[in-house]
């Protein structure tokens, strides 16, 4: 059995995956240096990477800072194109999400020890 040039380019982008990716439709603010703040949309996230819908061009490599309400991610753009008439933009995460809910767990530990000290 043989597979088309778009088949194959479908099974190399599936194997290139090497993270489960979870799809969302999340309301976001993106922060880029020298740049207002933009209104985006993330799109779907894994471990270590993003991939968020913006209304214009973010420049590659760019340090960004994403924010939603509970949600504050640092990270760098990899790529950005046009998708379904809008720019989209793949974002490398600079701590692994695994990490950040570890860090929420250590900080909410540190403030509830703190918490505790002060009452006593």
């Amino acid at each position: 059995m043989t597979q088309t040039k778009q088949e194959s380019a479908v099974t190399l982008t599936l194997e290139r995956r090497t993270e489960p990716r979870v799809k969302s439709i999340l309301p976001i603010f993106l922060r880029t240096p020298n740049a207002h703040p933009m209104e985006a949309c993330l799109l779907d996230v894994s471990p270590h990477g993003a991939r968020l819908r913006v209304p214009e061009p973010v420049q590659v490599g760019a340090s960004v800072r994403i924010e939603a309400r509970d949600l504050l991610l640092f990270g760098s753009v990899k790529w950005c194109s046009v998708a379904h008439g809008a720019h989209e933009v793949g974002i490398s995460l600079s701590l692994p999400l695994e990490m950040l809910e570890e860090l929420q767990k250590l900080n909410a530990a540190l403030s509830m020890d703190v918490s505790s000290k002060r009452a006593t």
